[in-house]
C-alpha cells in the first residue's frame, strides 16, 4: 500500500526531508527557500506563474514581471504578487502568511475580494474554524527559520509544533487537543527541536516524551 508520502512525491516537483532545507531557482528567475518536510510543485507559461505549496513552508523571492504576476496556492489560501518577498507554510490546520517586502494580495475565498499585505504585516487562517488573524512583526523576522530562528506570535501550540517537527526525523503527536489549541508567543532555536518543543508545551503543562526514535508524544501527563 502506498503511502501520503509517496502520493507527494508523485506530485512534487521539489521536496525535501526532515531537517533538510534547499534553495530552488525557478525557470522565471524567481528564488524559493523550501524549507524541511516540504513540497512544491509550479508551472510557468507565457500566461502566468503558478506554485502550489503541498506541504511544509517556503520562502518566496519573486522576480518582477508585471505582465505576468506569480500566484502560490496554499491549501484554501492563495497569494498573488508582482515581485516581492514573502514566507508561506502550512502546520497543523494553519495556513499563514508573512511579507518580508513588498505587497501581496491574500484571498481565503477567491470569489471575494482580497487584502493587501505589506512589509511585516501577516495573516493566518485556521481552516478548522474558518478564523482569519493578521498582525505586524520585524520584516527581520519573517522566515527567521532559515536562520535556524522560529518566531511565534499569538499561534496554537498545534501550528508551532508541526513547524519545529520538521527538523527532526521523529513524527510528533499532541495527545491532548486541548493542549494543540492553546495560543503561544516566543523565539526558538530550531538546532535543537525538542528543546523548542518543550520550550512551547512546558508554560501549558504539557511534556515531551521520546517514545522511539521515531516517534514523540507530547501529553500534559
Amino acid at each position: 500500500m502506498f503511502g501520503p508520502g509517496f502520493l507527494l512525491r508523485t506530485q512534487a516537483d521539489h521536496l525535501t526531508a526532515a531537517g533538510e532545507m534547499r534553495r530552488i531557482s525557478l525557470s522565471d528567475g524567481s528564488k524559493v527557500t523550501l524549507g524541511p518536510d516540504s513540497a512544491i510543485r509550479s508551472a510557468m507559461n507565457v500566461d502566468g506563474r503558478r506554485v502550489e505549496l503541498l506541504a511544509g513552508m517556503a520562502y518566496f523571492e519573486v522576480e518582477p514581471d508585471s505582465v505576468r504576476p506569480f500566484q502560490v496556492v496554499a491549501g484554501d489560501m492563495t497569494v498573488t504578487v508582482v515581485g516581492t518577498a514573502f514566507d508561506l507554510s502550512m502546520d497543523a490546520d494553519t495556513t499563514s502568511v508573512a511579507v518580508d517586502h513588498g505587497l501581496v494580495d491574500v484571498r481565503i475565498d477567491t470569489s471575494a475580494p482580497g487584502e493587501n499585505l505589506g512589509a511585516g504585516q501577516w495573516l493566518s487562517f485556521d481552516q478548522g474554524t474558518g478564523t482569519v488573524e493578521r498582525g505586524v512583526r520585524e520584516p527581520a523576522q519573517v522566515a527567521a527559520w532559515r536562520d535556524g530562528v522560529l518566531v511565534a506570535q499569538g499561534e496554537t501550540v498545534a501550528a508551532v509544533v508541526a513547524r519545529i517537527a520538521r527538523w527532526q526525523a521523529a513524527r510528533v503527536v499532541i495527545a491532548d487537543p486541548g493542549l494543540g489549541n492553546q495560543r503561544i508567543s516566543g523565539v526558538y532555536n530550531l538546532d535543537k527541536p525538542l528543546n523548542a518543543l518543550r520550550a512551547v508545551v512546558g508554560p501549558h503543562g504539557g511534556k515531551v516524551h521520546e517514545v522511539t526514535s521515531w516517534l514523540t508524544v507530547i501529553s500534559r501527563i
